[in-house]
């Protein structure tokens, strides 16, 4: 819904006040003192689920509010810093399974920063998978075919795809010589040049999408 200039002035916010090694959080600072004009959340303590904790739900929102603006670097960034993956060497820390999202990590202003809380209990896992699928490596199925527009870490050389829809395989190969965050230079379809989306194809039929960034 933002401009462009108004979306980036967002999000260089939530990267300066919300972020932290262990993902977003939903609010800062935290609420100290009950308000009813506001509500509940000023009731909860401080660093606890809506209160200033970091609430998982949401943390993929901003990776996809930064693959619209082509911040690829910082996509990444927020997916990494939430990845139950990267905390499994911090069990003492986290408390929880490293392979699932929890509904919230303690946030800053909580004296066990970092602990996550509710294991399962949350959409964290299927909203990733959008933003990951969809919006970092940018394969987005439409009605009229299938949209390739990757937004991804500049250091990322290239990285491959197999895709089945509507029965039929795509085999997409995405190479970025120029260290690109965002944007297509060019597309073949099993050698043929063609333009966003990618035409739907015959089910049964097995495809190679080459992507060139730039």
């Amino acid at each position: 819904m933002a401009s462009d200039e108004r979306g980036k002035q967002c999000m260089d916010a939530v990267d300066q006040h919300l972020f932290s090694k262990y993902g977003l959080h939903l609010l800062w600072p935290a609420y100290s003192q009950p308000d009813d004009d506001i509500g509940y959340v000023t009731r909860v303590y401080k660093g606890i689920k809506e209160n200033a904790a970091i609430f998982s739900h949401t943390n993929p929102w901003a990776v996809i509010a930064e693959c619209k603006l082509g911040h690829g670097n910082r996509a990444m960034k927020f997916y990494d810093a939430i990845l139950p993956f990267y905390q499994n060497d911090m069990i003492e820390i986290r408390q929880s399974e490293p392979y699932s999202y929890c509904q919230f990590v303690m946030g800053k202003d909580h004296t066990a920063h970092g602990r996550a809380r509710h294991p399962w209990l949350t959409g964290t896992a299927s909203w990733f998978y959008t933003a990951v699928t969809k919006h970092i490596l940018g394969i987005q199925p439409t009605h009229h075919g299938l949209i390739i527009d990757p937004c991804i870490p500049s250091d990322w050389e290239v990285f491959e795809v197999i895709r089945k829809w509507r029965g039929a395989e795509y085999h997409i190969n995405v190479k970025n010589p120029y260290g690109m965050q965002k944007g297509i230079k060019s597309i073949l379809l099993n050698g043929q040049p063609v333009q966003n989306p990618v035409p739907i194809q015959p089910a049964g039929s097995v495809n190679r999408v080459d992507v060139e960034m730039g």
